[in-house]
């Protein structure tokens, strides 16, 4: 069995599939913009959010941080810098980092850093 590919589509589709629900529901919704009738109540949620949001950027896609502060701190700068990390580097800093911001759950395991790095 091959797996398909996920889409990413731009808020400007995701309004325009918003609005052709509020007129015909959901599922006309979806068949009529070829996407599985579970996403258009999904977006429904986010409308106010994607009316905001620049109508060509891919929006609203995955999680925002769990732990912003870490994240951009320290990680950033050296980015910045142009050097380049190892994820053994990456996990031993953030997690000096977290116990100076007091962040108990934070357990910097490879898991984590892989998403960060990606």
């Amino acid at each position: 069995m091959s797996a398909e590919r996920r889409l990413v589509y731009n808020g400007e589709f995701k309004l325009k599939a918003i609005d052709y629900a509020k007129e015909r529901g959901n599922r006309p919704a979806a068949r009529e913009f070829s996407i599985n009738e579970c996403m258009v109540p999904r977006w429904k949620q986010q409308e106010d959010e994607l009316r905001l949001a620049r109508k060509t950027k891919k929006s609203l896609r995955g999680t925002k941080a769990r732990w912003p502060g870490l994240e951009d701190r320290w990680i950033s700068e050296q980015r910045a810098g142009g050097q380049s990390l190892s994820t053994i580097t990456i996990r031993i800093q953030a997690k000096a980092i977290a116990n100076e911001l007091h962040i108990e759950e934070f357990k910097a395991g490879a898991s984590w850093c892989f998403r960060f790095v990606k």
